[in-house]
């Protein structure tokens, strides 16, 4: 079995005990911070793939780094998902799980890159006309490169969309680059 389904499976199963427990804020906020800490810590991540280290030394080691943080019900998933051997997908099902409580909450997480910092009336403005082209929340992470000559680029899962002035003159030198073909 695919690890992605096998993960959706255990996402979709805090997902449900989390709805059943009336915590689903709460559980949605403690693997957001699962998910960053595992972000952010490659060790982290080799440590849950060791077969060499057990089990009860990796459910010590969650429990230490995460009791203080997460709630109980969370740190009982971790201690279950290390109980059926499957530590080594706690990254996937901490994006997944994450992933679907965004839809379910109509969220949508834009990465949206531009040459200059934004201000705040052009980040209102993007993230408006945003929010009518997807019908969901926006959630705006923003970042800069100075590669862009101009405007900006916005990724949603899949899809960019591409409003940078280098896109538009590349767009504009295959107009006229078809143009001057057609006329020959």
């Amino acid at each position: 079995m695919s690890e992605f389904i096998v993960s959706t499976r255990y996402a979709n199963a805090l997902m449900g005990i989390s709805e059943s427990n009336n915590s689903f804020s709460q559980v949605v906020e403690d693997i957001k911070f699962i998910n960053l800490t595992l972000a952010d810590s490659k060790d982290l991540r080799n440590l849950l793939f060791n077969p060499i280290i057990s089990s009860q030394k990796k459910v010590s080691i969650l429990d230490e780094i995460f009791s203080p943080h997460v709630s109980k019900e969370v740190v009982n998933f971790l201690n279950f998902l290390i109980e059926k051997g499957r530590e080594n997908l706690l990254f996937d099902v901490t994006k997944r799980f994450l992933s679907l409580a965004d839809d379910k909450l109509n969220n949508a997480n834009v990465k949206i890159v531009s040459a200059i910092e934004l201000n705040k009336d052009q980040k209102t403005t993007i993230e408006k006309k945003l929010n009518e082209m997807l019908n969901k929340n926006i959630i705006a992470q923003y970042e800069i490169d100075n590669t862009i000559i101009g405007g900006f680029k916005a990724k949603f899962n899949d899809t960019i969309i591409d409003a940078s002035i280098q896109h538009q003159l590349e767009l504009l030198k295959k107009r006229l680059f078809d143009q001057s073909y057609l006329s020959n």
